[in-house]
């Protein structure tokens, strides 16, 4: 019997409109049918693809991975200055986004991980995956930016990323329920104030400030 090969560009198209619908409606508010009927493919066409819908929505947040990755490099590659300004104003494009169109730039993996984080092993997986892989990108450029002196090099890089995402997935949700980017901005300062490198480690003081023994 003939398998009817599965074309990937539809596949790419069926898993973008589930990311978007997904961020604007979320997993339960987003049917089946409607995923269909704005891609335009037939049921059939879609078990092709995926076994069921939660193997799509697990699927999708790959999909979306891949996409937040390389946009993110892409913009930290484009911005001058040193890591830790780069990291920064990174942030600060991704505020500039969200505050453009919040449905379509929000960040599904926060949205996902406050309504489906727990709701099974397949999810808990792919989600907890996803952010310890944002978390190792983030750790390996502050582990860069310690090396080139514009991070601070006295706490690790692994916590300080991983206070960064924290705070960062927090803000998010702050951002949805007070339809304001300033917890956004409010981090990105923060951030930027928090990990720069400190101009006197030894004394934890300023030059000029040291304390008298």
């Amino acid at each position: 019997m003939n398998i009817p090969k599965r074309n990937e560009h539809n596949r790419e198209k069926i898993l973008q409109t589930g990311m978007e619908l997904f961020n604007r409606k979320g997993y339960h508010g987003t049917g089946l049918k409607e995923i269909l009927d704005t891609c335009q493919v037939p049921k059939g066409s879609f078990y092709n693809y995926f076994e069921s819908k939660e193997q799509f929505a697990v699927e999708v947040l790959e999909y979306s991975h891949q996409l937040e990755d390389e946009k993110w490099g892409q913009r930290t590659s484009s911005i001058e200055g040193n890591l830790l300004e780069q990291f920064c104003l990174a942030l600060n494009l991704f505020i500039a986004d969200y505050e453009q169109d919040p449905d379509a730039t929000g960040c599904l993996l926060t949205n996902m991980m406050g309504e489906i984080g727990n709701a099974s092993d397949s999810f808990r997986e792919i989600i907890s995956l996803s952010c310890n892989r944002v978390i190792n990108c983030i750790e390996e450029h502050f582990k860069e930016g310690q090396l080139q002196g514009c991070f601070r090099d006295d706490l690790p890089a692994r916590a300080m990323a991983q206070l960064f995402w924290d705070s960062w997935q927090g803000a998010l949700l702050r951002t949805k329920v007070e339809a304001s980017t300033t917890p956004l901005r409010e981090v990105a300062d923060t951030i930027y104030k928090l990990y720069a490198p400190l101009e006197n480690p030894a004394t934890n003081t300023k030059d000029g400030d040291k304390n008298e023994i």
